[in-house]
This record gives C-alpha cells, structure tokens and sequence, in this order.
C-alpha cells in the first residue's frame, strides 16, 4: 500500500484548534441542565413509559445519579458526553439537549459526502457520491471512488459501531445516521469527533491508496428556531428533527446550488418538481425536503398548482431524507390525491400535575384540558388524543390529482414526515417504497423548554428555570397514533412499516436514483 498522502485543505478552522472553548462557566452551569433535564422527563416527557419498557432505561433516575456525580466530571466534555448519552439512550430525536455558546454555532465536517448502496450479493459498498466546490483532494480521490476503511477499520463496521451512538429509533435510522455523521457533525447537538484527523483507504486507480484529512469547522451564522414567527398554535404543532434540518440546509450550503434547489417554485428550500423518464413511462416527481414553513396555507396551495402541473399517468412523491417541521403541512396534502375523507392523526399528553398546569396556561391547549384535568385525579397515563390539524382544513381542498402516486422514503424521513407517511398509507393512497423496510419512528409533537419556563409565569419555588449562554432542552409534549386499520398503534418508535423496499444501487448512487425511479414506475403501472 502506498504511504498516506495528506490532502491540501483551505476552507474551514482546524477542529484542534477549537477543542479547548469551555462548555460550562461553573459547576452550577452543569447542574441546573441535568436538574432541568430531570425536571423535563419527569413531568412532561410524553414517551417516558414507552422507552422504559420498550428499552429498559430509567433516564429519570438517571439523571438523578448525574447531579449526584457532577463532581467526578472535572471537565466540561466528560460530563457532556455523559449528559448526551443519556439523550441519545432515549433513541428520539425530538428529545435532546442543545449546546450553549460557543458550541452552537459550530459544525465539523470533511469537505465530501458518501453513500451507501449494494451489490447483488447484498455487499454494502460506500463511494464518494459529491465533493464541496473547489474542492481538489489531489490524486484520484474524486466522485465515484469506493472508500473501504475509516481510521484502519472497515467501513462497514465503522457504520454499524458509530450507529450504536446514535438517537436513530430503529436499526436502518441509526445506520443511515452513522452514515450522515461520519462527514458532518453539527456541534450544537453533540460533541466534536474524537480525532482530528481521519485515515481513509479507498480504491484509486492503480489500487488501494491512502488519504489524511483533518477534520474543519465552520461558524454557521445565527439561525431562529423552526418556530420563529409562529403563534403558539402553530408551535405546538411542530415534529421536527431539529439536528437533521440544521445539518440540511448548511449541506446545501456546501454542496448545492442555487439552481438545484427549487427551479420555479414558492417555497424553493423544500420543494422541487420534474417529470421524469422511466422504463416504464413519464411520470411527474415530486420532492418534500422538508415540512418547516411558516405559511402553511401557501405551502398547501403551492403543492396544489403543482399537482396541477404534472402529468396524470402517475406520481412519485419523494421524502427521503425529510426531518418533519410543521405537522399540518405534511397532513394537509393528503386530501390531494384520495377521495377519501382524511382523518388527522389524534395526538396525547402524558397526564401530570406539570401537563395540567400547561394546559391551563393558553386557549390553544384547551380542547386537552378536561381530560388532564380528570386523567390526573383518576391516575391515567394519556389524555384524550386531539389532532393537530383541524379536520376542516385537512379536507378544505379536496382531490387534485386523479393519477396513481407512490411514495418513496427511507429511515430518515422523520417525525412530521412519519406523520405523513401513515396517513399516506392509512387512507391507502398509493403504495410506500422505502430503501429502509420502516421510516425514522418519530411519533411526536415537541415543544421547548424556554417555553415550557414561560408557560410558569412567575410561580415561586417552580422547578422549571432558564438555562444559560443558549443552551435549550426539547421535549416530546405530544404522541401520535395512527388511524384507520392502525388505529391506536403509536408511531414513535415503531415508525411505519413499507410496503416495498429497496436497495440502492451503483447507478442511484452516481446517476441520479435512476434504478430507483424505473422501480417506482414499475409498481405505479403495476395492476392493483
């Protein structure tokens, strides 16, 4: 093998350079955000008894146990690191911890992205599927290369292992979230990578060949939270993965430009439309990169000029990839394509003396507050379930598009986009193709903490506090349950199950899905 060649770099700070900024300010620092975390499960965690039983944790009294510790955590990271696994125990996304300043301004990345595919023995082969503009690595380290070994390891047990420390739900979200990790690592959501630089081997041209690249960082500029602008309403109805939207749009940023974005359509950074050649004829395609928009309405009304736009022999609506945001935007579309009355998902509270008191803070929470009130006295787990899109507005428009529809999806198509995929398949609407055989299993309404402080008013003595320098706590408020044949089962955890799935390819990977797209053509003509 030939001796490591180390790739000349320009873009981005040395991630050495950054790891001495101090997380905490003091000791009280780190102990109010486990008191806070504690104080978060426990009161209004709506999945604690779910991931109890259905992972055997006690993050509770684990968090406990962390207070009690802080004092053997010296330094800052040990101590985060130990915070963060209890988050990442919890295996939801919707349930985290963001770090303070400076931390949360900060992303590590290698200047490449990769992809995963298959042979036809079922290998899982890795290749170079994008480099960032400008970007020259020397040699013959260029798209299409199959790298093999990460760090001296195989790269298929690097994925497997670093998916272990993931919050992904189910087996296919951690390994797709490993994937997505081992370029991109946004610091507001977790710590750094342990080293500085990585050791790969790939296949060039004249065989196996070594390459060094230090991991960058690059200072993203201030973002609002998905639910800048909102009314309170609208704010409680948000199932989104903060961390993967984030990761994203700075993505897009490095790697996509403008003109791929959108072409001609209102709402360019999650939605774009072609038709698309199969083998099995010209089909429209339809791509939802995201759910986070401020107006839903006009995110409903540009989908229906879409639709209009696209031809009737068939459409493929493509998710993959789609953290969630806002809830009815996803349950809204569904009146598009059926016939069939839609029937929102129905959404619950776990019953607490904290989940009362919030109902009681604000008319939006007021169609939960007689069931909270009762569930608490007669020592229920869930209050009634309401949805979060109004009945009304989920059928206001009505079928558009006459033409069969499949949808196509994957394991991080997540919490909003749960929401849509079961509703996709619960009012049976079309067939779900998915390249993971279930979606990312986030079944809930998340809320923050901030708000959650601000919903106590000025209680004396009240538990909830505000943290400090930006730190902020996520919270899984609300759960969903399916309807339909389904009716009851929860979404978190369990995710939804596909109809056909499929394995990428060589060809998807480097020219554009294409074995991808002529499989969706083949079950959109298939006989029903």
């Amino acid at each position: 093998m030939s001796s490591t060649r180390v790739a000349p770099l320009d873009p981005g700070i040395p991630l050495e350079s950054v790891r001495r900024l101090r997380l905490f300010e003091s000791r009280d620092e780190k102990l109010l955000l486990a008191q806070q975390w504690e104080v978060v499960l426990e009161q209004f965690y709506v999945h604690l008894p779910l991931k109890e039983r259905m992972l055997g944790v006690r993050p509770v009294q684990q968090a406990r146990l962390l207070q009690e510790d802080v004092g053997r955590y010296p330094d800052d990271h040990s101590f985060m690191e130990a915070l963060l696994r209890l988050c990442t125990g919890l295996r939801d996304f919707h349930t985290m911890i963001d770090l303070p300043e400076p931390w949360s301004r900060l992303t590590a990345f290698l200047p490449f992205q990769l992809h995963e595919y298959f042979d036809d023995a079922g290998v899982a082969h890795y290749v170079v599927g994008a480099l960032a503009p400008g970007t020259d690595l020397g040699g013959d380290f260029v798209r299409g290369v199959e790298v093999t070994h990460w760090n001296g390891e195989l790269l298929e047990h690097k994925v497997v292992r670093l998916g272990l420390s993931t919050a992904g739900a189910n087996p296919a979200a951690r390994r797709r979230r490993a994937l997505e990790s081992l370029t991109w690592r946004v610091l507001k959501y977790g710590l750094p990578p342990d080293e500085d630089f990585v050791f790969l081997t790939y296949l060039g041209k004249k065989g196996p060949a070594d390459l060094k690249l230090p991991w960058l960082v690059r200072e993203a500029g201030p973002r609002s939270r998905p639910e800048a602008g909102w009314d309170s309403s609208r704010a409680m109805a948000n199932g989104l993965n903060e961390h993967a939207i984030q990761a994203q749009r700075l993505r897009e940023e490095q790697f996509t430009s403008g003109e791929e974005r959108g072409g001609d359509c209102r709402f360019p950074e999650c939605l774009s439309f072609r038709r698309v050649e199969t083998s099995s004829g010209t089909f429209g395609y339809l791509r939802i990169a995201h759910f986070v928009v401020d107006d839903v309405d006009g995110f409903v009304r540009e989908v229906e000029r879409i639709v209009r736009l696209i031809p009737e022999t068939g459409l493929i609506i493509d998710v993959r990839g789609n953290p969630g945001g806002a809830i009815p935007a996803g349950e809204r579309l569904l009146q598009l394509f059926t016939s069939s009355r839609i029937e929102p998902e129905p959404f619950s509270f776990r019953c607490t003396d904290f989940t009362r008191k919030l109902s009681e803070s604000g008319e939006e929470w007021s169609p939960w507050r007689p069931s909270l009130r009762a569930g608490v006295v007669a020592g229920e787990l869930f209050s009634e379930g309401f949805p979060l899109t109004p009945v009304e507005q989920a059928n206001d428009v009505g079928r558009i598009y006459k033409g069969p529809v499949v949808l196509v999806c994957d394991a991080l198509s997540y919490s909003a986009t749960d929401v849509f995929i079961a509703g996709f398949m619960d009012h049976h609407i079309g067939k779900v193709i998915g390249v993971d055989t279930h979606t990312g299993a986030g079944g809930s309404s998340m809320y923050w903490h901030q708000r959650l402080v601000q919903s106590q008013g000025r209680e004396p003595g009240g538990l909830l506090k505000p943290l400090a320098r930006g730190a902020e706590l996520r919270v899984a408020l609300l759960r969903s349950t399916r309807v339909g044949a389904k009716r009851g089962i929860p979404v978190e955890g369990l995710g939804v199950e596909v109809d056909v799935s499929y394995r990428y390819t060589r060809d998807d990977v480097l020219h554009g899905d294409v074995d991808l797209l002529n499989r969706a053509g083949q079950v959109l003509t298939a006989p029903a």
